[in-house]
């Protein structure tokens, strides 16, 4: 049997309006917090946590969106190609970073590359060519 499942509580909606914003908070019956914001130049939806922490940000600028999660596991899958395009990019492990390929693995500067270990350095292969 298929009813009317009851998944935000209108009643503890509340809106504000003032002259730099306008936004608006709806409850989830799970305790976790949505809030829709109308600024001047730009617009922001955020999600909490019942406690009260933010785990989810998207503002919508006129440069472009933003996003920002925090305090999550991040899972990305893709049947297709995953790009990623920026000025820089940083990747920052506290435990341990790994890249691995069932297929061609390349790794291209224009510019000096560094590699730096405070311990061993291993390269193994079947063939190492230097130079």
């Amino acid at each position: 049997m298929t009813g009317k499942a009851h998944l935000v509580d209108v009643k503890d909606t509340t809106a504000v309006e003032n002259k730099k914003e306008t936004h608006q908070t709806l409850r989830l019956v799970s305790g976790r917090k949505i809030k829709v914001s109308a600024g001047e130049n730009e617009d922001l939806l955020e999600i909490f946590e019942s406690e009260g922490e933010m785990v989810l940000k998207v503002r919508l600028t006129e440069s472009g969106p933003v996003m920002a999660l925090e305090g999550c596991r991040l899972s990305l899958n893709s049947s297709e190609a995953i790009s990623l395009k920026a000025p820089t990019i940083e990747i920052s492990a506290e435990e341990k970073a790994l890249i691995e390929s069932k297929g061609e693995l390349k790794v291209d500067s224009v510019k000096e590359m560094g590699i730096h270990s405070d311990d061993d350095i291993r390269v193994v292969g079947k063939i190492i060519h230097l130079n």
